[in-house]
């Protein structure tokens, strides 16, 4: 039987055009809720061929192992297993309630946080630890590490303990910044804001890119960084 030459380029040109079949995405809670999922009907009108299954959990994915072909996370990556691509920058904010502004006062500088105070922190989902709150102080990038009053280890209900009254927290402007606008909380230590928070697209480097996920990626890059600017 004879193959066709031009046949063949002509399917693998159709292939490249129109990338199909299941992709696999795991991606932390808040940046689901208000950056990936908001975004994703765009990436489904260009590639209506692609399946995904997505995770949203803000603990660590086994990539090796685990069946995901890549995870959205953000901060320092230590695995040099795999391959990270940044694909963006989020803007912090620290904040609170009016309420609690109103019954403990305003901090004026980072160090006030030390007097009464209470802490709304973040737990690391590796370690189990609470995330320092950091300040951008003085040309350099400070670190305020205190007993938290609650610590929380999903970010979607990091934010909503902070609604509650429960404390001040530092958490990613792209979530809070409809609640900024309608007063539910309220930014503070604006002249000493946290330093922005890298983002990256992982994968594994020793499996094979798939084409939709070459064009997930590209997709990523080119919607995340001012999706994450909050």
């Amino acid at each position: 039987m004879l193959i066709d030459i031009e046949d063949i380029d002509t399917a693998f040109s159709a292939a490249t055009r129109h990338p199909q079949g299941h992709l696999r995405i795991d991606v932390g809670g808040s940046t689901a809720r208000d950056v990936l999922i908001p975004a994703l009907p765009d990436f489904m009108r260009r590639y209506p061929d692609i399946r995904i299954d997505l995770g949203v959990s803000d603990r660590p994915v086994d990539l090796i192992s685990g069946n995901v072909d890549c995870v959205i996370r953000g901060g320092a990556l230590e695995d040099s297993s795999l391959i990270a691509r940044h694909i963006g920058n989020a803007e912090m904010v620290t904040c609170a309630t009016p309420a609690y502004l109103k019954q403990h006062g305003i901090p004026g500088y980072p160090e006030a946080l030390r007097n009464g105070h209470k802490l709304v922190s973040y737990l690391s989902p590796v370690s189990g630890r609470a995330v320092p709150f950091r300040f951008n102080w003085d040309q350099e990038t400070r670190e305020i590490s205190l007993q938290h009053h609650i610590g929380v280890n999903e970010s979607n209900a990091h934010l909503a303990a902070a609604v509650a009254g429960m404390g001040i927290i530092q958490t990613f402007r792209y979530s809070v910044g409809a609640l900024l606008e309608a007063g539910t909380l309220v930014e503070i230590l604006q002249k000493w804001r946290p330093p922005q928070y890298p983002f990256y697209v992982v994968y594994p480097q020793n499996r094979h890119v798939t084409h939709r996920l070459r064009v997930f990626i590209a997709w990523l890059a080119e919607i995340f960084p001012q999706a994450v600017k909050g």
